[in-house]
């Protein structure tokens, strides 16, 4: 029997299945989990697997800016993490006994982040609550993506951060002015399916005082 809480990465389409085996839904955190006390061996295969990190730094950036919805057309905040120049990415090869860290001499933006180590997650959701893990049906996967404040929809990072000319990747220095970096001075290690090697006009970005 399982003596505490333990969230769940619960795809849209499987949440009634989820239900029925005794998985409840956290409206505030937006996440699905197995309640303190149920047994959670029927759902174990919705029990999130930690990955190894494949990113790390001695502090991070939260970048901030707007885009409008896709589905609602309003705007709406949205958010990425960056890692400041001196961050470290593990240069993996085929032999994992052989895999090293190197240092990385540009500044970077994050995306598909798949795994975030304690406590980023907690910072993230009282800094940015729209800023979530969620299931995406492009990647198929579980990945930390920005919502709508209004609607609630995904707003997906390719859209957000890797096509050009998109919110964090900005095309000329007044698009690059819009964006607004918090610093946030703790630990960071993650997991990630893509980062950049140096972020496109990142002198223009503006810092949050």
């Amino acid at each position: 029997m399982g003596t505490s809480r333990i969230d769940l990465q619960v795809p849209f389409s499987e949440k009634e299945a989820a239900r029925r085996l005794g998985a409840r839904w956290d409206p505030r955190l937006k996440v699905w989990y197995v309640p303190a006390g149920v047994d959670a061996e029927p759902l174990r295969k919705w029990i999130p697997v930690p990955e190894p990190p494949n990113i790390r730094a001695g502090s991070y950036l939260l970048a901030e800016s707007t885009r409008e919805c896709w589905r609602c057309s309003r705007q709406t905040r949205v958010f990425a993490l960056m890692l400041p120049a001196g961050h470290e990415v593990l240069d993996g090869e085929d032999d994992l006994a052989c895999d090293e860290w190197q240092v990385a001499e540009e500044p970077t933006v994050l995306s598909y982040i798949g795994h975030l180590a304690d406590p980023i997650p907690a910072r993230l959701r009282a800094l940015a609550p729209d800023y979530r893990l969620d299931f995406s049906q492009m990647t198929g996967d579980f990945y930390w993506m920005s919502h709508c404040e209004h609607c609630a929809a995904k707003q997906g990072d390719f859209e957000t951060i890797e096509e050009y000319d998109s919110p964090f990747n900005p095309a000329t220095p007044d698009h690059a002015a819009e964006i607004l970096l918090r610093e946030i001075p703790e630990p960071f290690a993650g997991s990630c399916g893509s980062y950049t090697c140096g972020i496109q006009l990142f002198e223009f970005m503006r810092r949050r005082s």
